[in-house]
């Protein structure tokens, strides 16, 4: 299912909103001065598919129509302080689910006390009275309204569902069938927790970007176990396989292009230090392969194909994620991948820099790169909000060509939403102009 237009009437009771997403190039670009509600377009359209009811009866609105490409449509009516949400799927209207329904207002009075909320909510977030909290990384004060609404992605599914009330099965089910992932410009440089403990003085805090380098170095080694139980097992039914099998072998040149195939292969994932390179050309030093041999060779080229095919979508987003910073981003400084680390960056003469030293230019650069190529789903919807900040314009010049790469790779589709010229460069075909959107009388 897929996402295919976005209507929002009376928008902050003056706009009417008809949001088209181009759907041939999987890139929708939102443009128009601050105040028309690029942002607010972004928010709504994962509020909704994150369960953020409450988002909602704070917007101003009269009605948003979702349009899907199966012809389902799913609309949301502003009445008072709440809301209607009404599916429309295979031609069939399901019952409409009010937010918050009356059973929810009460409930809510009792429901949830402050000292059960906060064995749930981030470590940052701090009760400081009956129905106050304060986020000590930013200091903005709020109310359990707020928690719950911000913070509702670290509940369990138990207490979601006394949230959010009883969502009709139908429209729970139609909600997960999409995944929307929002990329906001606070995210990309937040300093953020990776303590799990209530000890407020003891909270380590540290940069995203040396967040997502341990996440990388986390995801490489989870990659390396997985090859070794799948090497472990193909090694120990090995001599059974051999002698069992009746299958016809390759002929010879077939085995040498194969061979060299693996080399290259390894040679490639031994670059990024997640495999020592073994060298296969004795296999054929002397050009020959006989017939005894080509039978054991088969089997051992088939084995391990399987077992660097573990590797294959990890490389394929290292690459791109290291070539995008290498060849077209950083020039006095270059990116490695690291095992242990994750990933380094070192100067031209080899001196290794500590993530922070980077711009915040550049630290913004990798931490959106990581987001796309190793936290996005395939086939979910994505949504950045003003890519441009920090970055300079020769970088936002490039941004739609990195993103056309990365679209290709991960089969999304994006959204952004931007002020800059420089970002959108010469495809304006890709843009809504939500300026030129009706303006209510």
């Amino acid at each position: 299912m897929k996402l295919l237009q976005l209507q929002m009437i009376g928008l902050y009771e003056t706009f009417n909103h008809d949001i088209k997403l181009n759907q041939n190039e999987r890139i929708t670009i939102l443009t128009a001065p601050n105040g028309y509600g690029k942002t607010i377009a972004l928010k709504t359209i994962y509020s909704l598919f994150n369960n953020k009811f409450g988002f909602f009866t704070k917007l101003v609105f009269d009605k948003i129509i979702f349009t899907f490409d199966n012809d389902d449509t799913l609309e949301l009516i502003k009445k008072e302080k709440r809301i209607e949400l009404i599916l429309k799927e295979n031609n069939k209207k399901s019952v409409p689910f009010t937010y918050p329904s009356k059973e929810m207002d009460r409930e809510m009075k009792d429901f949830l006390p402050s000292r059960m909320i906060e064995d749930f909510t981030p470590p940052f977030i701090r009760r400081v009275g009956a129905d106050r909290w304060l986020n000590e990384l930013s200091g903005e004060r709020l109310v359990t309204e707020e928690i719950l609404e911000q913070y509702n992605d670290t509940f369990p599914e138990h207490i979601l569902e006394r949230i959010n009330g009883k969502i009709p099965k139908e429209l729970s089910r139609f909600l997960k069938v999409m995944t929307v992932y929002f990329i906001q410009e606070q995210r990309l440089i937040l300093r953020q927790p990776i303590s799990d403990h209530r000890m407020r003085e003891e909270i380590v805090i540290t940069d995203t970007i040396e967040k997502y380098s341990k996440e990388l170095s986390k995801l490489i080694k989870q990659k390396i176990g997985e090859y070794a139980q799948i090497t472990q097992s193909l090694d120990s039914s090995f001599p059974k396989r051999l002698f069992g099998q009746s299958s016809d072998a390759f002929s010879s040149d077939t085995l040498k292009d194969k061979l060299n195939n693996l080399q290259v292969k390894r040679q490639k994932i031994s670059e990024y230090g997640l495999l020592k390179l073994d060298d296969d050309s004795s296999f054929f030093s002397n050009d020959t392969i006989k017939e005894s041999e080509t039978k054991v060779l088969s089997l051992y080229i088939a084995d391990n194909e399987t077992k660097l095919s573990v590797f294959d979508v990890l490389i394929q987003k290292i690459e791109l994620f290291t070539q995008i910073l290498n060849e077209r981003r950083f020039t006095f400084k270059s990116i490695e991948i690291d095992k242990e680390q994750g990933f380094i960056f070192k100067t031209k003469k080899g001196d290794i820099l500590k993530l922070t030293e980077l711009s915040s230019g550049e630290q913004h650069e990798v931490v959106l790169l990581f987001e796309l190529l190793f936290n996005v789903k395939e086939n979910s919807l994505v949504l950045i909000d003003e890519p441009e900040i920090s970055l300079h314009v020769v970088w936002q010049k490039a941004f739609l060509r990195d993103i056309e790469e990365i679209i290709k790779l991960q089969k999304i589709d994006i959204v952004i939403a931007t002020h800059s010229p420089f970002i959108i460069d010469d495809r304006w075909d890709l843009t809504v102009n939500l300026e030129e959107s009706e303006i209510v009388q």
